[in-house]
């Protein structure tokens, strides 16, 4: 689900949060694998969205396959930031941190890209226009999880993923969230703002 929340509101939300990871994620240092489904210059992706998994396995192993892989939010948002935050410069670091609470995860991944104009973005997405010529399709997976919260931050260059160990985003106050076109109900809500 697409969140409309800040970073600090998000941690305070997870309660007691903690920095449980930080890597830099340097696609040109990453080894070619045979194993790889993904074009080569995305070989990376394959080895290092496996390593954050086996970390994340702890608090969300049953939910594997909505992370990584072809249709894999963190996959999609790692491949964004490769693509359109570094244009494909295998030599930009990207920056991965978890925080882990008593209620919940954030994984937040950091590109240091331009940016984007995230209002933008969520208005012609709720408008039902891709954001992206290409595709626009990490976009929509976003917004239709009903596990994962996915925000980013004012500048579009750090995505975040919220988990509630509760399984729920039903603890989220004030209900602040973007609705996908595909419900039938295309709307911003900032009711009572957390």
């Amino acid at each position: 689900m697409l969140l409309l929340i800040d970073p600090a509101q998000a941690l305070r939300l997870i309660d007691s949060p903690r920095l449980a990871r930080e890597d830099s994620v340097v696609p040109a240092q990453f080894p070619e694998h045979a194993d790889s489904p993904y074009q080569p210059e995305y070989g990376w992706l394959f080895l290092y969205e496996r390593q954050i998994a086996a970390f994340l396995e702890t608090w969300l192993r049953p939910f594997r396959y909505e992370l990584i892989g072809g249709k894999g939010l963190l996959c999609e948002a790692l491949s964004n930031a490769f693509c359109h935050g570094h244009t494909k410069d295998p030599r930009k670091p990207i920056t991965v941190r978890v925080w882990v609470g008593n209620l919940g995860l954030i994984v937040q991944i950091q590109d240091c890209g331009p940016g984007f104009d995230v209002q933008g973005v969520y208005q012609r997405f709720i408008a039902n226009r891709d954001y992206y010529s290409t595709a626009g399709n990490g976009l929509r997976l976003m917004a239709h999880s009903q596990r994962f919260g996915v925000f980013y931050d004012a500048t579009g260059r750090r995505f975040h993923l919220l988990y509630f160990f509760s399984d729920s985003l039903d603890r989220l106050p004030g209900t602040m969230y973007l609705v996908a076109p595909e419900t039938g109900s295309s709307r911003l809500s900032s009711e009572n703002p957390p």
